[in-house]
């Protein structure tokens, strides 16, 4: 658990308000990292529904027991599950003074990249994150495969 890391999490789920569902979640800070250069550490593997960490996982598991956020499980009509997470106001308070720790600019590139983010419905979000993950593995394949051939 960096604070780094942590500091970027909170501050996404506060500018969302909720986040409906691990995937979306998952999904939305892996493009941060990727396709808006935010400085997040989390290490992700290629997964069935496209880029996951299992670290980020563990930190929103440990933030929820330290209640700065709210993990909801939701049963929709069609018998799937999804979970929301939301800021609980200990988490609200923390992730404001992280927001103040950052400088104007970085709050602004993470509020442009989150209003982009979140026109894209979850479907949306993993096509983009397996493309973008796709492309990633096939140039450290070519740069892996030139250092053999060297």
């Amino acid at each position: 658990m960096s604070k780094n890391n942590i500091k970027w999490l909170l501050l996404t789920i506060k500018y969302l308000k909720d986040i409906k569902g691990r995937t979306r979640l998952q999904k939305i800070i892996y493009l941060l990292k990727e396709k808006f250069n935010l400085d997040i550490a989390y290490n992700f593997m290629p997964y069935y529904y496209g880029p996951y960490s299992s670290e980020l996982q563990n930190d929103v598991d440990v933030l929820s027991r330290l209640n700065l956020i709210d993990v909801n499980l939701h049963f929709l009509d069609n018998g799937v599950f999804l979970y929301e997470h939301q800021l609980t106001e200990r988490g609200y308070r923390i992730a404001e003074e992280l927001e103040r720790s950052l400088q104007p600019d970085q709050v602004k590139k993470l509020k442009e990249a989150l209003d982009k983010l979140k026109k894209y419905n979850t479907d949306e979000l993993i096509k983009i994150a397996k493309e973008n993950m796709k492309q990633k593995l096939s140039k450290n394949k070519d740069r892996f495969l030139f250092l053999l051939e060297s």
